[in-house]
């Protein structure tokens, strides 16, 4: 354990958080990158406060809360690692639990996860840092009256918390609790309103009390992404508001990415013509300047994709409005990295598919042969894709390998990749829903609906 005085530099407080992190085996996920911008955050905090009473606490409760919430994950599914990792930084950093606990809750990493796994880990984390005994959120279901539905919880479900959340919610109060329960009604925006409970050990809830307080944001934040996206809801404010936006990102993206894109084109040709006779007469001159043509082709194809979201601001997946072509590319580009060429089967008429809804499905498609390529190990992929006036539909279906789903989202959450998370976000944007149906050894299914929508 460092000594006092090197506890007192900004160095030495910053050096064994991390080393507390890692030493309780959570450290393993958080990244270089994670670990190299927080520690310039923390500095830059520190130099704010000039030379004198510098709060090395405060840097490093926001440094440490910064790693915590990168493996966030882990951090609420390793509850015995993480009560000791908490014990030894109040103990030896004097990092007071409930305010590392709230820094991590507001740090926003959470609404890098799917909106279930989210919420689960938020309410997690609640509980761990509260030290208590169960947080859970509860809403009334649209069929019923006064009866609360259990949304999702942590630790296990409770009778008095079921009670105290029908009270909540009849009473229309925006707090309650006493003794050892503390409760607070959330109102997302679009959704339904819901009771936040927290079940505590001790005579008070004076932990639990700022823990919830310190979830609720980022709970409703979550929630509202739940909340169903209807036609009826795209207001003229809201489309009058969207397209202010894309003519901001048409300038955007033609004084900025497309402009460096150009310049970059030059200097990789000047690069060329510099390189040639440094290594004419080498054996290996053509596959060099080879592999440099190809750089510039895949950079003038880029260009041609920002030209066209400059010009139309619509995804570079569409051509002439038709889902046709772009599936054609992405099955081709499929079809010459595995050698497998998967069958396509279109039924009715894309017509009246909006932008949105094609770039949707189409993402959808990219992500799921993306995932067989790299895992799956099939030879049988095929792509179904119908539409009607009842809305449109996708379905890939492959023989590989398969995998379990749930435990696959989560490990995928926790490494930080979003692939799977992403497209369902999408669709659930557009009024849709996502399904993967699988099982080691497969068949795998992934298949998505998407409502009518009328332009």
């Amino acid at each position: 354990m460092p000594t006092a005085p090197e506890l007192r530099t900004l160095d030495g407080a910053l050096t064994h958080a991390g080393a507390l992190v890692d030493a309780a085996g959570l450290g393993a996920g958080v990244s270089a990158d994670v670990r190299s911008t927080a520690a310039e955050a923390a500095r830059s905090l520190y130099a704010l406060y000039g030379a004198a009473e510098r709060p090395l606490g405060l840097v490093a409760l926001a440094f440490t809360a910064e790693l915590l919430a990168s493996v966030a994950v882990d951090v609420a599914a390793r509850r015995d690692r993480t009560e000791r990792l908490i014990g030894r930084l109040e103990s030896e950093l004097r990092l007071p639990r409930v305010a590392l606990g709230r820094e991590v809750l507001r740090t926003g990493h959470l609404l890098e996860l799917s909106t279930e796994v989210g919420i689960e880990v938020a309410l997690s984390l609640a509980l761990v840092f509260a030290g208590g005994r169960s947080v859970s959120l509860w809403r009334i279901p649209p069929e019923e009256s006064d009866t609360p539905q259990l949304v999702a919880t942590a630790g296990g479900p409770s009778t008095p918390a079921r009670t105290v959340a029908q009270r909540l919610l009849a009473g229309g109060g925006s707090a309650a609790g006493s003794g050892s329960m503390a409760a607070l009604r959330l109102e997302p925006l679009g959704a339904r309103p819901v009771a936040l409970i927290g079940l505590g050990h001790e005579t008070s809830n004076t932990l639990l009390a700022p823990l919830l307080a310190g979830a609720a944001p980022i709970l409703s934040a979550l929630l509202e992404r739940q909340a169903p996206v209807t036609e009826a809801s795209v207001t003229g404010p809201l489309i009058s508001s969207v397209e202010r936006r894309l003519h901001r990102l048409r300038f955007d993206l033609h004084d900025g990415p497309q402009q460096d894109i150009h310049l970059l084109a030059q200097d990789l040709r000047l690069f060329r013509d510099q390189l040639r006779p440094m290594i004419a007469g080498n054996p290996d001159q053509g596959r060099a300047l080879g592999r440099l043509d190809d750089l510039e082709a895949q950079m003038v194809a880029l260009d041609g994709d920002l030209r066209r979201l400059v010009t139309s601001v619509e995804s570079p997946f569409l051509s002439s409005g038709s889902i046709a072509e772009p599936l054609r590319e992405l099955t081709d580009a499929f079809a010459q990295r595995t050698g497998v060429a998967p069958r396509v089967e279109l039924r009715g008429s894309t017509d009246g598919m909006t932008d949105s809804q094609q770039i949707a499905l189409l993402s959808l498609i990219r992500e799921a042969l993306a995932n067989i390529r790299e895992h799956a190990d099939a030879r049988n992929v095929t792509i179904a894709i119908a539409a009607g006036v009842d809305g449109a539909s996708v379905e890939i279906t492959d023989d590989g390998r398969g995998f379990e789903p749930q435990p696959t989202l989560v490990r995928s959450a926790r490494a930080g990749r979003l692939g799977l998370v992403g497209m369902h976000e999408r669709v659930r944007m557009l009024g849709g829903s996502t399904r993967i149906d699988s099982r080691p050894g497969g068949p795998t299914v992934i298949s998505a609906k998407l409502p009518p929508w009328q332009a």
